[in-house]
């Protein structure tokens, strides 16, 4: 029986019919027997049914599945291709109607735009698809695993008597880090092969001493190229920069914005001064043509070495830092935080960030740790295209621009010292 007012109903009509409208005008753009009279007349026919009756939405449904089997064997009969695509996005359409019955306005619309999005992107993910290596596939299986497989068998408490070893959120941290850096490689493996400033800019996002590997050896291979290597090194720099920060707020901004905007202070003029130099750089020699991408280094962030290998690196530090947090105060912190860097200075940003999280380190401590973190990549990176290119004169204007962009952090530091503020 209907109850609805007289203006509810003229909504729901309107909105099942416009539902109909939009996914019916992507099958019929793509030129499918299916196209805008039948998914409006869908997900209308979903809407009634379920105001008259719900037993009738479920009788309505399950002719709608019947006819769609219909059309599909008709179709194989005619020695045509399956409409499976279209029939799904039919039967989705009609119960999108019986949402709409139901006042679940929200719900059915969303599910409409997430609809015709993949029905409108067909070629694009074709694309995307083709690109992708079985290494990536299985990486991208392996993120399902560790998400939704280790992650709930893990301890949700410390484990240990000084509360510094906590499973799950150490594993919640590997998580978040692996999808970051796996979109990233996959953006990376997309867009690098349009030149090397890609490359450089997404590869120093994932890794940026891989990335001077690979600056150095375009620059040992490609004479040419000594004029914008420079501009390149530099902004895998500035993503080096960029993402340090990025990963101390993401995993802390929430519950110490404080310390996120005594980061933001100290890397803010570091990023900026490296981004000046890169700008008149190119800008110098902005005629320069870019070379092509090399054979990335980089690997992908999901294979299981590399996340065993950056959960490990993470429970390490986690342990060290606590104990020598413990023994040592904050100058314990500091030092584990610097050496870590070595290794990876991304775990050394995401340690920062956890521990601000738990209110085991202020907002002083861990702006101090970041730019010493940072500053130890910015010389690790010099001192990789050295080893890699044996090129004195170069290397040196790079260890110059190095040293202009950790001046920036440190007179930031001074002054924010100077007048007051906690950092």
């Amino acid at each position: 029986m209907i109850t609805d007012t007289p203006l509810l109903l003229a909504e729901k009509i309107t909105a099942a019919v416009s539902l109909g409208l939009l996914i019916g005008l992507e099958r019929e753009w793509a030129r499918k027997e299916a196209g805008v009279r039948s998914f409006a007349i869908a997900s209308l026919l979903g809407m009634l049914s379920w105001l008259v009756s719900p037993t009738l939405a479920l009788v309505q449904v399950g002719i709608i599945v019947i006819l769609i089997i219909a059309a599909n064997v008709y179709s194989l009969y005619k020695g045509e291709q399956l409409l499976i695509t279209t029939s799904l996005a039919l039967a989705v359409t009609n119960i999108l109607g019986i949402l709409v019955g139901m006042g679940e306005f929200f719900i059915a619309f969303a599910c409409a735009i997430v609809v015709t999005a993949l029905l409108s992107w067909k070629t694009e993910f074709e694309t995307f698809i083709s690109k992708l290596t079985v290494a990536e596939i299985r990486g991208a299986l392996l993120m399902g695993f560790i998400t939704f497989v280790v992650y709930p068998l893990l301890p949700p408490d410390y484990i240990d008597p000084w509360h510094i070893v906590n499973p799950r959120s150490i594993w919640v941290t590997v998580i978040i880090v692996s999808a970051l850096n796996f979109i990233n490689y996959i953006l990376l493996r997309l867009l690098g092969t349009k030149g090397l400033r890609y490359s450089a800019i997404l590869g120093g996002l994932v890794n940026s001493a891989a990335t001077t590997i690979l600056l150095g050896d375009e620059f040992r291979a490609n004479p040419d190229y000594a004029r914008v290597a420079p501009a390149d090194f530099i902004l895998a720099d500035l993503a080096m920069i960029v993402r340090n920060g990025a990963l101390v707020a993401i995993f802390s901004l929430v519950v110490e914005p404080q310390a996120n905007f005594a980061v933001l202070l100290i890397l803010g003029p570091m990023a900026l001064v490296a981004a000046i130099i890169s700008l008149i750089i190119l800008m110098r020699t902005r005629q320069a043509p870019q070379p092509p991408t090399q054979k990335s280094r980089l690997k992908s962030p999901l294979a299981i070495r590399s996340v065993l290998k950056f959960g490990l690196l993470f429970f390490s530090l986690t342990v060290i830092s606590g104990l020598a947090q413990r023994l040592f105060g904050s100058l314990g912190f500091l030092i584990v935080v610097v050496v870590g860097s070595l290794a990876s200075a991304a775990s050394s940003a995401v340690l920062v960030g956890t521990q601000l999280r738990l209110h085991t380190l202020a907002p002083g401590p861990a702006a101090i740790a970041m730019y010493l973190a940072t500053v130890v990549g910015l010389v690790e990176n010099v001192v990789i295209f050295y080893i890699v290119t044996r090129q004195r004169a170069i290397s040196l204007r790079l260890a110059l621009f190095s040293l202009l962009i950790g001046l920036a952090g440190g007179i930031s530091i001074v002054l924010l010292a100077y007048s007051g503020l906690s950092v």
